[in-house]
């Protein structure tokens, strides 16, 4: 192998794909870097087993030149670290002999001791046995997953709660995430897409890595989906994950279809006030009164003080009611709404409450189950 390529390119790259690989990685092949030079292009990849990031290098213009193919694993952290601190301009990448990179830039020359490429985890190729095929606007998948995967539990003990159901159906692709006291959802409608049916539980933690990566531009996202994979491919990047097997919980029963009271309140003063009052919030918990246009917010830790705030409710129908929430929970939620207004659904003292976006109220909703107090 012997390529030149623009330092730009190769650390715009690698910043991408070591994302992959964490800081503590034990097993040598996966804290490396895959290196392939192809005909027309150099592929830059990472894999932790779990999600794989590859980022394509295309030989179209003066960035990059392929001299001669082939490919090497050589250590992630040695390799950026090198690339990071070399002259700008072009660097030459070279396989010189079984197993060694050497890496020249102006005057310097650097050799590092590379891996079998063939010990690397194999990208499983999707093209040929995708079970489902989507296109989804970039920045509407990327909102959605934001508002959704937070919601998903960072304890093992259930697996399947660590992951964001994907439900694919009837031309609709609904986004859940849970973890037993809050639940986030949200369904995007998709246009000339599959006809068939498809449900699967993606890694709440890879699908937030695979957020950081796409852009903000206005494109469209290839989804796809085989059997033990679904893989996001945007531009010159694709990120592959594993699936999480088992059976998702169904949470049709818990989600409640009657209110007795709904309020409309301004997201920005709203989240502004729970922030004050979670400051003060023994485990963080903050308690919720309405009387009559005004939501009181209130909170306390013994012997370190109180808090009180109020924000005024635009509309209200339905009885006075007082409620005990996580207050970050709701701060959480708050954050990754965009809209300027949100309607809260009261439905009973120890029952979930329900928040809606309102300019989104029949696709994207939250639940928050109450919290039991003295008061």
């Amino acid at each position: 192998m012997r390529i030149n390529v623009s330092k730009d390119i190769l650390i715009k790259a690698l910043q991408q794909v070591l994302k992959a690989v964490p800081a503590n990685q034990r097993i040598p092949i996966l804290a490396g870097v895959h290196i392939q030079a192809l005909t027309n292009e150099l592929i830059v990849t990472a894999s932790n087993n779990s999600m794989t990031i590859q980022y394509h290098i295309p030989q179209e213009n003066t960035s990059l030149t392929v001299q001669r193919i082939g490919e090497v694993v050589v250590p992630a952290r040695y390799f950026c670290e090198i690339i990071r601190k070399s002259d700008s301009g072009m660097i030459t990448l070279e396989v010189d002999r079984p197993l060694r990179l050497t890496i020249s830039s102006e005057h310097t020359q650097i050799r590092l001791c590379g891996m079998e490429a063939v010990d690397y985890p194999a990208i499983h190729p999707a093209e040929n046995h995708a079970a489902l095929k989507l296109a989804v606007n970039n920045q509407l998948l990327k909102a959605s997953i934001l508002q959704v995967a937070g919601a998903a539990s960072s304890s093992e003990r259930r697996p399947v709660l660590t992951g964001v159901s994907f439900q694919y159906r009837n031309h609709r692709l609904q986004l859940t995430a849970t973890n037993g006291i809050r639940l986030a959802s949200r369904t995007i409608d998709m246009e000339h897409d599959a006809e068939m049916e498809r449900h699967i539980i993606i890694p709440g933690r890879n699908l937030v890595e695979a957020v950081k990566i796409m852009d903000g531009e206005d494109r469209t996202i290839e989804v796809e989906v085989t059997n033990r994979h679904v893989r996001f491919t945007a531009n010159h990047i694709m990120v592959q994950s594993a699936l999480i097997e088992g059976e998702y919980p169904s949470l049709h029963h818990v989600i409640p279809h009657t209110f007795i009271t709904e309020i409309t309140i301004g997201t920005a003063p709203l989240l502004k006030a729970v922030e004050r009052t979670t400051v003060l919030a023994s485990e963080s918990i903050i308690r919720l009164e309405t009387a009559a246009d005004r939501l009181r917010l209130l909170s306390q830790t013994a012997e370190i003080g109180d808090i009180e705030d109020e924000v005024s409710i635009l509309e209200k129908n339905g009885e006075d009611f007082t409620i005990s929430l996580n207050g970050k929970y709701v701060a959480d939620i708050l954050h990754g709404t965009s809209s300027e207004f949100i309607r809260l659904r009261f439905t009973g003292k120890m029952s979930p409450i329900v928040i809606h976006p309102l300019n989104d109220l029949s696709a994207t909703f939250f639940l928050v189950t109450p919290v039991r107090t003295a008061k």
